[in-house]
């Protein structure tokens, strides 16, 4: 054993050295460049030790550096991702600038409220409607009044405006983009 150049072990037994399943240091393997794979073949269909060793230090050292954010590259990876969320940031503010985008929050708590208004209005219909009718003498009267006023009752939903269409509602006024 005076040169580790000649020491030659399985691909088993090198897993069990470093610690891993074989199938574990496989896939590392199968996933590196062919000039820095970790089994090399030596004596007798082996795998090298000393390449093996070498070439595990380097592939740990990588990985130790790349979670430190040392790398040089990765810095540059990580400004480029950065650059492009304040483009996206950018663009989604522009985009509800003008209308484009509604706060999601915004619309279901507009849907909630209308949803409420509507129901209330239909569920109170027969009491409102029931001293009118008692005085209709034709039904075309009658249904002429009760289609009035599911109509009135069904157009909040159409008329809604949402977040930020109007001036004048309260959504509107709330979230006019400024507080993100």
């Amino acid at each position: 054993m005076g040169d580790a150049m000649g020491i030659s072990l399985t691909r088993k037994e090198l897993a069990d050295i470093a610690g891993y399943s074989y199938h574990g240091l496989y896939n590392i393997n199968k996933a590196l460049p062919e000039g820095r794979k970790l089994f090399v073949e030596g004596e007798g269909g082996k795998i090298d030790l000393a390449v093996f060793v070498q070439r595990w230090v380097d592939y740990n050292t990588e990985i130790a550096v790349a979670r430190a954010g040392g790398d040089e590259n990765n810095l540059d990876s990580e400004k480029a991702r950065h650059e492009r969320l304040k483009a996206d940031k950018t663009e989604i503010e522009v985009g509800r600038m003008r209308g484009e985008y509604v706060n999601i929050n915004d619309v279901a708590r507009l849907w909630t409220d209308l949803h409420g208004v509507v129901v209330n209005r239909l569920v109170n219909l027969p009491k409102k409607l029931a001293p009118m009718l008692v005085m209709i003498e034709t039904p075309d009267a009658a249904e002429e009044i009760i289609e009035r006023d599911l109509r009135d009752a069904l157009n909040l939903i159409v008329t809604a405006p949402l977040p930020g269409e109007s001036e004048s509602s309260p959504e509107g006024e709330e979230d006019d983009g400024e507080s993100d």
